[in-house]
């Protein structure tokens, strides 16, 4: 029943803070967007968590009366991407935007616009749907009366033969479906990723679990499996799911199998683990397709890069100069070598070892690299399209 308590738990803190932003909207402050910086410059937002725990207890308890709640957090969420998120888009923009939608106001056609046309990212995974629930034509007559700066944007983006009512009906019952109104119906996988995004890891891990032992255990569901126990922090966890997808295989590609290695090897690397990170090197040395030039050559680089990035794990100096003096061997004839930061590895690795040596060759071969790179990247630039006629 742990699973279950955890599950709960999470409820009842959920429908604390929805009850005390519905008692006292002076507490909406603490959930606006609040911006703040890393030391790299990189912009968070100091109340995401807690507007999301807002955001995911109104998915489970809906009323009218929250309307004007919904409004303020899907434009929160809006301030929170255009400052913080240049790409992707998440549940907890698409979930704000579906229950503002599932109320079927009008004017809320402005702020799904706004939603829509953060970025690039947004306008393909925000739908225009959003705009649509209170009826196509009461959506295209209230927006053709509109003198709004972008008004000709939302008609150019409305198509009445493609964006039918039906459709739109059609649409918000799969919405409906994602994001359930009961808790009961939300998968397990769902909960693990909220918990996750409220800081709960324990609780997460719990809920990952769980939704994999209901799953067959192929590759793909290790993966997502193993991909969140690491991201989660749980890397011997990870480690294991790991091994477990590598054993059962399946594929005769042996780039298939380098590659898990490798992220195996990362895993290792990580949890501090050197022997193991060592074994599995040595298997993906076994493993790798012996051409460096050809559609292979990405799994080389990240091959030898995992070289130079033991050097600082290696239980002593002689260790480290082996994997020094490795790496730089199976460097040799790898093509590209200004992508997949491998030669930044290889002169942190020298730099670690004092090896001045090793720190002169690797730089002069990441200009090297640099200047191969920019020239790739010019004849792109001014190669004809094909099919094009040339000037004489």
């Amino acid at each position: 029943m742990i699973i279950e308590d955890e599950q709960e738990r999470l409820l009842q803190a959920l429908r604390r803070d929805l009850e005390r932003a519905r008692q006292d909207p002076g507490t909406w402050a603490d959930l606006a967007f609040r911006a703040a910086r890393t030391d790299e410059g990189r912009v968070l937002d100091r109340n995401r968590k807690a507007r999301f725990k807002v955001l995911w207890a109104l998915q489970y308890d809906r009323h009218d009366r929250d309307l004007q709640l919904l409004r303020f957090l899907l434009q929160q969420q809006i301030n929170y991407y255009r400052e913080a998120v240049p790409w992707g888009v998440s549940p907890d923009l698409t979930l704000a935007g579906f229950l503002v939608s599932e109320r079927c106001q009008v004017q809320d056609v402005w702020l799904h616009w706004e939603a829509k046309n953060i970025s690039f990212d947004t306008a393909l995974g925000y739908s225009i749907f959003h705009l649509l629930t209170p009826g196509v034509a009461a959506t295209l007559d209230a927006v053709r009366t509109s003198s709004h700066p972008d008004r000709d944007g939302v008609l150019g983006d409305i198509n009445p033969d493609r964006h039918t009512d039906a459709a739109v009906q059609d649409w918000l019952t799969r919405q409906q479906d994602r994001f359930p109104s009961d808790p009961a119906d939300e998968s397990w996988k769902t909960w693990a990723h909220h918990a996750s995004r409220l800081g709960e890891r324990e609780a997460s891990r719990l809920f990952m679990i769980r939704w994999a032992e209901g799953q067959p255990r192929s590759q793909n569901i290790l993966n997502t499996l193993q991909f969140h126990l690491a991201q989660l922090g749980y890397l011997s966890e990870a480690v294991e799911v790991q091994k477990e997808a590598i054993a059962i295989g399946g594929s005769s590609w042996p780039g298939v199998k380098a590659s898990k290695l490798l992220t195996l090897v990362t895993l290792e690397r990580q949890a501090d683990n050197f022997p193991g990170a060592f074994q599995a090197l040595a298997e993906i040395e076994r493993a790798l397709p012996p051409d460096k030039q050809g559609s292979e050559q990405g799994i080389w680089r990240h091959f030898v890069k995992e070289y130079f990035l033991l050097v600082p794990a290696a239980p002593d100096h002689s260790t480290a100069r082996r994997l020094l003096t490795a790496g730089g061997r199976h460097l040799q004839d790898i093509p590209r070598l200004w992508m997949d930061g491998v030669l930044e590895a290889a002169i942190a690795a020298a730099e670690h070892l004092s090896d001045t040596d090793a720190i002169h060759r690797y730089q002069t071969l990441r200009q090297a690299a640099q200047r191969e790179r920019d020239e790739e990247l010019r004849q792109a630039r001014y190669r004809p399209a094909s099919g094009a006629a040339e000037t004489p």
